[in-house]
């Protein structure tokens, strides 16, 4: 049985991995394997492990090593075999074009999922128990329709020529059910099993379902409550999608994130607002303070600048430059002194004085706001309130933020509460 040791990248700019090991009879040979994260996706770090196990446990026809990633050597006919994901042994096999996973038939992408979570559980877990445990409830409800609970269900639709993204309300039902808002107050229902493929096309724009490709809001109303809305139900339901703008949404619960924010932590954050949008938040961490503006250029993972107050040099830069500021005070002593014994039998004491060479100014180290300082978003697609509200969660807690963001440390000239700004005098 050979073995596989898979580094997962950490979310940060460290350059440090969590790692797992993967054993199996059907691996030909042990190698390491270092799974870059997929930024473009809602979680990288699960998505770039859902397509590892994907590619791995996918039927080919040929070329099975040149797939990038790929570590497994299962046959395309049916088998059964154990692997062990860290120290969870699990049962994979394949009869016709169905997988099974501890005896339960499942589709490649929900077997892909579940191994995904157990691996990454894997890093910091080595109870096989809880590891089996992880696995099952991974299981008991797909992946998109635990994002959909979460997060509602995403639908589109076209107006006018003009696309329109929504979210919808949902709620589980039993345990094979959801039920869905297609209208004000009316719910239609759908199984666990249509809302994955409903959400492979509307949330991952794949087309594995025709049933749910395109659909219109008539259409969605008609299979999930059952009957054909008239038209004047269809004009409310119109408006009612109108309402639930995902965008709208998501800038609407941002900004009340914001607020929520400041009200929770009233000596520590102060926000400045223009037009009802957040443009500049001021946090008051536990070893320095930082400012958060509103990034004109709009980068979609960096929309929000952060700023550290600090001075321009450090402990060791302000004694070197005294010392030369010493250095130059007694040259131009000496220089006085030649001087005034050279004319002090032809000048009074007043002239004498108006003609002195001048002390240079003493160095002095002054702090400012300091940067921007990269900071990007794991992933695009947040709104800036979202962006506000995490690096102010992050600056909150500074001492260790610094700590694992390498980008912070070269702006920081001073120790810990050195230097500090009054929140009464942050504008």
């Amino acid at each position: 049985m050979n073995e596989v040791t898979i580094q997962i990248r950490k979310p940060d700019d460290s350059g440090n991995y969590w790692t797992t090991k993967i054993s199996s009879d059907f691996i030909p040979f042990g190698r390491n394997i270092t799974l870059t994260n997929d930024r473009g996706a809602k979680d990288p770090i699960h998505k770039a492990l859902t397509d590892f196990f994907t590619s791995s446990l996918k039927r080919t026809t040929r070329n099975r090593y040149r797939r990038h990633n790929s570590v497994f050597s299962f046959p395309n006919a049916d088998f059964n075999s154990v692997i062990n994901v860290g120290s969870c042994p699990i049962a994979i096999g394949r009869t016709g074009n169905r997988l099974t996973i501890n005896g339960q038939k499942e589709s490649l992408s929900t077997v892909a999922s579940a191994l995904a979570r157990v691996a990454l559980k894997s890093a910091f877990e080595n109870d096989a128990s809880k590891l089996l445990k992880a696995l099952y409830s991974a299981l008991s409800i797909p992946e998109d329709v635990k994002y959909c609970l979460e997060n509602k269900v995403p639908f589109h639709f076209f107006s006018d020529f003009v696309k329109t993204d929504v979210r919808l309300n949902c709620q589980q039902i039993s345990d094979s059910e959801i039920a869905i808002e297609v209208s004000d107050g009316v719910w239609g229902v759908m199984s666990l099993n249509e809302l994955d493929y409903f959400c492979s096309f509307y949330l991952h724009d794949k087309k594995r379902s025709k049933k749910w490709m395109f659909i219109s809001p008539e259409l969605l109303y008609e299979r999930t409550v059952g009957t054909k809305p008239t038209v004047a139900e269809r004009k409310v339901m119109i408006e009612f999608m109108k309402q639930n703008r995902q965008q709208d949404i998501v800038e609407s619960r941002a900004k009340q994130l914001v607020k929520d924010m400041a009200e929770k932590y009233p000596n520590r954050l102060k926000v400045i607002y223009e037009d009802n949008e957040p443009i500049t938040m001021y946090v008051r961490g536990k070893g320095w303070d930082w400012k958060l503006t509103n990034n004109k250029f709009k980068s979609d993972i960096q929309m929000v600048s952060t700023f550290v107050y600090s001075p321009d040099i450090t402990d060791i830069q302000l004694e070197e430059r005294l010392s030369a500021w010493e250095a130059t005070c007694l040259l131009v002593d000496g220089s006085n002194d030649e001087f005034i014994e050279q004319y002090k039998d032809t000048c009074s004491p007043e002239e004498l004085t108006n003609k002195l060479q001048p002390y240079p100014d003493r160095p002095t180290r002054l702090g400012s706001w300091k940067g921007p300082i990269c900071i990007d978003n794991m992933t695009g697609g947040s709104s800036l309130g979202d962006q506000f509200v995490a690096r102010a969660l992050a600056l909150l807690n500074d001492t260790m933020t610094v700590k694992i963001v390498n980008t912070i440390r070269r702006y920081i000239q001073c120790n810990e509460n050195e230097y500090r700004v009054e929140m009464n005098e942050m504008q």
